[in-house]
Parts: structure tokens; C-alpha cells; sequence
């Protein structure tokens, strides 16, 4: 059977073959409308413009691609930087090369446009994205056109789609947090959300408000803030939370991330605050740099190696189509217990 080519695509879509190259190569000057009729007919060909000749006999690449979202996280964040090696490690173990592109986002014309040619020239065998959200128009554009996605923190509940596979944290580490803080004595216990368009940050939020429903806990606005996902934004919340209760103080703060624990001991110690004396602090993920605060942050820990090996490989049993492959994967974590934590007498 001829394979059909960008004349053909051209042809079908009543456009020139330079059009359909332009719409591959991700160039502007493209109408949005003329875009998405080439895509179309693109899609129900299953064309792509293949980069060499070796792949014109139908053999993969061996290469993943990995998409990372966020150029700064990874120039300040050990954990985040880790990521890198734990992929390409674990393609490694396959015998895969894995191709790094690191993006600030998808919502960029040109960024999308980039990710969309390294995908049609065939470059890549699959894409690995960290950092979306969980709702993101250009992976179900890629799932549509039957390309093969794995994504770090991402999930759609009951729906099946073999060539989109994700690894996500647990959705019970809210809960935990909190039956070990009640455990601890605490009844007035503030919460510090993530950024709600990720899907582990609505996940630790719905976790965190059941145990708090479990323990028959006050949910009490003025404990409630949204800090984000890094020190920064975790200062800040903190900061404006503590700073408006002083005459009420928690007596613990749940931190969506250790990243915006860090945050709080910032803001603790510029409001005067005593980790744990005055207030306990904990975190998730389990950041090296937990260690090594002061005091040491109790956390909610979570085996990175362990969760992209499992999106890797599943990925590359999808590139080469063996059977019964999960779609998705929720890996456990444990609490790892420190000194940013107290103990409360209860009268």
C-alpha cells in the first residue's frame, strides 16, 4: 500500500504542499482556520513526514521525548532537577535516548508549535510532559492523532485511551497528614493548597479537607490559603494567613509541598513564630533539602525513581505494543517523621 504523502495531505485539504508544510513546521503565518483543516485530514491519513531514511522502513527511533514545563523550577529545585536523571535512566534501562526540551508552558503559540513538529517529523517514538495541567488542549490534540504520551501528574477519571498512560502521586496523603497531626493532639490545623490546576494539588486539597471531616476539625477560612507550588509563593501565603491570626493562631500548617514549607518557615521566622514550639509545620514530596532545616521538616514522602520508572516503561511497552499495559499508575507514599512537629497535652 503507497504511503501517502504531503501532496496527497495537500490535495485532500484543497490547500498547496508548501501550506501543508508550513502547518507541520509550526510557521505563523498559517490561518488558524486553514491549520486546523490540514490537521484534520492529517489525523484521519495518520500522516507524518518521517526525518530520515531509516524510518522509512518503519523502524522507531528509540528516542523519548521529555517536555518539561517550567524553566526556572529546575534552575532553583534539586527535586525538580532530579526528574531529568530518573527518565533518562530509566529509558536507559530500555535502551532508549531521551531528547529534553524544557518549555515555560503550552499556551505559547510558538511553544505548541514546536512540540507539534518534533511529534509529526517522527522524531520521537513518545512524549513524556511534566508540568501540564490536567486538563491540556494540545495532549488530547496528540492523543487524537493517535500519538503515544505519557504524562508525570495527570489523570482523567474512567476514560480509556491506551496511547495516553500517567503516574500520579496517591490520592490519600491529605488525609494521612491530618490523622497523623490529630494523632499529635492538634485541633486547629491550617491548610496551604497548590496550584489547583494540577491534579496532585486537587487531590492533597480533597485528601486534606476528608481527614479534617473524618476528625470533626473546624474548616475555618482564615487557615485556609493558596500558596502555590514553590518557596515563593509559600512565603507569601503564609505570610498574609499568619500575619491576619495572630490573635488565633493553628497550631499546625499542612503544606501542599515541601517547596511551599520552606515558605512557611520564612514567614515563621519573620513573624516570630517557633517551629514546632508555636506552631508545627509539614510538607509532601520529601525534598532533600527537608533534612537540613531548621528544624528538620517532617514530610510526606514520595519515591520519584520509582514513579517515573513506572511512567517510562509503560510508555515504551506502548511504543512497542505489548499487552495489558495500565494506563495509569497511583504510587504510594510514607510519612517520614522530623522535628518540625509537636506533640499537644490535650486537657
Amino acid at each position: 500500500m503507497k504511503r501517502i504523502n504531503s501532496n496527497d495531505i495537500a490535495q485532500l485539504a484543497g490547500v498547496s504542499r508548501s501550506t501543508v508544510s508550513r502547518v507541520i513546521n509550526g510557521y505563523s503565518n498559517v490561518p488558524e482556520e486553514t491549520r486546523r483543516k490540514v490537521m484534520k485530514v492529517i489525523k484521519e491519513h495518520h500522516y507524518y513526514p518521517l526525518i530520515s531514511g531509516q524510518l522509512l522502513t518503519g523502524k522507531k527511533t528509540k528516542t523519548l521525548g521529555l517536555f518539561w514545563l517550567g524553566r526556572a523550577a529546575i534552575a532553583r529545585d534539586s527535586l525538580t532537577s532530579s526528574y531529568f536523571m530518573h527518565v533518562i535512566d530509566a529509558a536507559a534501562q530500555r535502551g532508549y535516548l531521551v531528547l529534553s526540551c524544557i518549555l515555560d508552558n503550552l499556551t505559547e503559540k510558538h511553544n505548541i508549535n514546536y512540540v507539534r513538529k518534533i511529534f509529526m517529523e517522527g522524531r520521537i517514538d513518545a512524549g513524556l510532559f511534566v508540568g501540564t495541567s490536567n486538563n491540556e488542549p494540545l495532549i488530547e490534540e496528540l492523543v487524537g492523532l493517535d500519538k503515544i504520551v505519557g504524562l508525570f501528574d495527570f489523570y482523567h477519571e474512567n476514560e480509556d485511551v491506551p496511547n495516553r498512560l500517567s503516574v500520579n502521586f496517591d490520592r490519600d496523603s491529605g488525609e494521612a497528614t491530618i490523622d497523623y497531626l490529630y494523632a499529635l493532639g492538634h485541633r486547629k490545623i491550617a491548610v496551604i493548597d497548590g496550584d489547583l490546576s494540577r491534579l496532585s494539588c486537587i487531590h492533597r486539597h480533597e485528601s486534606y479537607m476528608r481527614g479534617l471531616i473524618k476528625h470533626s476539625l473546624p474548616l475555618q477560612n482564615k487557615w485556609m490559603a493558596y500558596g502555590g507550588i514553590v518557596k515563593e509563593s509559600g512565603y507569601a501565603a503564609a505570610k498574609q494567613m499568619l500575619s491576619a491570626c495572630m490573635d488565633d493562631l493553628p497550631t499546625a500548617i499542612c503544606a501542599n509541598n515541601d517547596g511551599v514549607a520552606f515558605g512557611v518557615y520564612q514567614a515563621c521566622e519573620e513573624l516570630g513564630l517557633r517551629i514546632p514550639e508555636d506552631i508545627s509545620v509539614i510538607g509532601a514530596d520529601g525534598h532533600e533539602n527537608g533534612k537540613y532545616t531548621n528544624p528538620p521538616l517532617t514530610t510526606y514522602s514520595f519515591d520519584f525513581k520509582e514513579m517515573f520508572a513506572s511512567l517510562v516503561n509503560r510508555v515504551i511497552d506502548t511504543v512497542e505494543q505489548k499487552d495489558n499495559i495500565p494506563q495509569s499508575d497511583f504510587i504510594p507514599g510514607h510519612l517520614v517523621e522530623r522535628a518540625s512537629c509537636r506533640k499537644i497535652e490535650l486537657l
